[in-house]
């Protein structure tokens, strides 16, 4: 029932999470940790001061090391919230279609630019300052105008994802991908796919 709510999450290690989706779009920034997130089957290997990209109904899941702490700050947006304030030079909710691969990773200058508004929006959720609603709005859409930008310009780094090697896994992970709202069958899979189901 929110425009957005952010969350900075810090855990000892790792993050024992399942695949799942949201209704929402997810903007996660990785503050520290090492390892892996699966977007929609492609798996991306993230490094600190990465930026990942959810979007609505996207099943996804954190794989990071066990021995490695995970901070990170998440935000969680209403698309119809980036939908009203998007216009015809500024797709907000673009950003988190995939179109151009599900993690940025921002040069220096960029990172420096965008975890700070980031800290300046969590410092003013915060409080309950006359005039916060507006200022955490106008804050959120700041950072997501940088994220965009950092996106679009022409030497954007965006991580190509890990492909496994076995041809058979990448056309079983498309198949499974392009028939999610299907009830899929373990036998029917391996009968298709000619593999055991075990």
């Amino acid at each position: 029932l929110e425009n957005f709510r952010l969350f900075h999450l810090n855990s000892p290690g790792g993050a024992n999470v399942e695949y799942h989706y949201h209704e929402f779009c997810k903007l996660l920034l990785l503050i520290s940790g090492r390892g892996g997130y699966m977007v929609d089957g492609q798996r991306y290997l993230l490094q600190p001061g990465d930026v990942v990209l959810i979007g609505s109904r996207s099943v996804h899941r954190p794989e990071l090391a066990e021995d490695s702490p995970y901070e990170r700050v998440i935000i969680y947006i209403d698309p119809g919230f980036l939908q009203g304030f998007s216009g015809a030079d500024c797709d907000l909710l673009g950003l988190f279609s995939g179109s151009k691969g599900h993690v940025l990773r921002l040069k220096e200058s960029q990172r420096k630019k965008v975890f700070s508004l980031a800290s300046a929006l969590e410092k003013e959720l915060s409080g309950d300052s006359y005039g916060r609603e507006i200022l955490c709005t106008g804050a959120l859409l700041r950072l997501l105008v940088e994220i965009g930008r950092a996106q679009r310009q022409d030497d954007a780094l965006n991580p190509s994802p890990v492909t496994p090697e076995d041809p058979r896994v990448v056309e079983w992970m498309q198949y499974l991908d392009r028939h999610l709202a299907e009830d899929l069958d373990m036998d029917d899979l391996a009968e298709r796919f000619f593999i055991s189901k075990f």
